[in-house]
């Protein structure tokens, strides 16, 4: 009730001082707080505060890698029997007989062979940028369109909106080993051959004599370590980078400055209700008594009703039924003509445009 008291006595400062009504603010949250009777304020734009820090980022994100080892081979020389050894007899006035037998010309022996490692082709969807967040322009009040029914506001900064950028991925291509390469042993039969030769049947002499064998060198490939797989992490790098950040919101502060303004007129002196039963007369209207009505005419009554204890709703320049009820009945108490009149603005100390204006007049 108090701050009721202090917005009428303000309004009616502004208006003995030259200010017309509509140039307060729309809604009392809009006025300064605290107002003082006789003290001017100004609404004063306070720009936000910044200051710069350092944040460690991932500059690189740790990954896993898959390195192929191949297999290691090696050449192994080894002899084998080209012609085994025989002994030769000679045989003087001696029997013989024919015998037919299988000799071995070259044994069974293996070779390996590589079967190659078998590889597939597969897509992941990996991490390239994770979401962040970033600040966009906005429309500026002072841009915004207008129109009837639409509250004009103060001016204010320039507007800022937060938005987030979602992260962003993308589709790798990259081969893993499905079987590894591996050595396949495969056995080489030996070559025989059929042979038919005279051996003594009953010696008479013999004349013996040893051949050695005959032994060729032959060099075979061998698997000495199989092929393998290694996996290895290769870690995260980071780096520092500079960014920005709002300690301080920028804001609109009303601040006292010295101005040449009277000090607000008292209230009308209070008049006691007529007595029971008594009629009001009503009295001859003047030409300029009419009241041009706006919404800053019915805030404007509103406070002056409340000062005087006949309203106790918001001052919201809609003139409601509690607004209706409150000026009938100081209306009905003071002995004044019902409805928007000027008597009852000049009863209330209200200022308002009259209709018609004569010469030298003044609402």
């Amino acid at each position: 009730m108090k701050r009721q008291h202090l917005l009428a006595a303000a309004a009616a400062a502004c208006f003995a001082a030259g200010f017309s009504v509509p140039a307060l603010a729309q809604t009392a949250a809009e006025l300064p707080p605290n107002a003082v009777p006789g003290k001017c304020y100004e609404r004063v734009l306070i720009p936000e505060v910044m200051e710069t820090y350092q944040e460690r980022i991932v500059d690189s994100p740790e990954r896993t890698e898959i390195r192929v080892i191949a297999a290691v081979f090696a050449d192994k020389t080894e002899q084998v029997v080209i012609r085994e050894g025989r002994t030769e007899y000679t045989t003087v006035a001696a029997t013989y007989r024919t015998v037919t037998e299988t000799v071995v010309i070259k044994p069974a022996s293996f070779r390996f062979e590589s079967v190659p490692a078998r590889y597939e082709t597969i897509s992941e969807r990996v991490l390239v940028r994770e979401a962040y967040t970033m600040w966009k322009r906005g429309v500026p009040p002072a841009q915004r369109p207008t129109g009837p029914g639409m509250v004009k506001t103060l001016p204010t900064g320039e507007v800022l909106c937060l938005i987030e950028v979602p992260a962003e991925y993308a589709m790798v291509t990259r081969q893993v080993l499905v079987t590894p390469p591996r050595e396949v042993r495969i056995e080489i039969p030996a070559e025989t051959r059929v042979v038919t030769r005279q051996v003594i049947d009953q010696p008479a002499r013999v004349d013996r004599r040893e051949i050695a064998a005959e032994y060729g060198t032959v060099q075979t490939r061998v698997l000495v370590t199989p092929a393998r797989t290694e996996t290895y992490t290769i870690p995260a790098t980071y780096k520092m980078v500079t960014k920005k950040r709002v300690t301080s919101q920028s804001r609109f502060e009303w601040r006292e400055f010295i101005c040449q303004t009277p000090p607000a007129p008292p209230p009308p002196a209070y008049i006691p209700p007529p007595p029971p039963k008594a009629r009001y007369v009503t009295p001859a209207r003047t030409a300029c008594d009419d009241v041009v009505f706006s919404a800053v005419l019915v805030r404007d009554i509103q406070a002056a009703l409340g000062v005087r204890r006949y309203y106790n709703g918001q001052q919201t320049g809609v003139f409601n039924t509690e607004t209706s009820l409150a000026l009938r009945r100081f209306q009905d108490e003071n002995r004044l003509p019902p409805g928007i009149n000027g008597a009852t603005m000049r009863a209330l100390g209200v200022p308002f445009t009259p209709s018609c204006r004569p010469a030298g007049e003044r609402g």
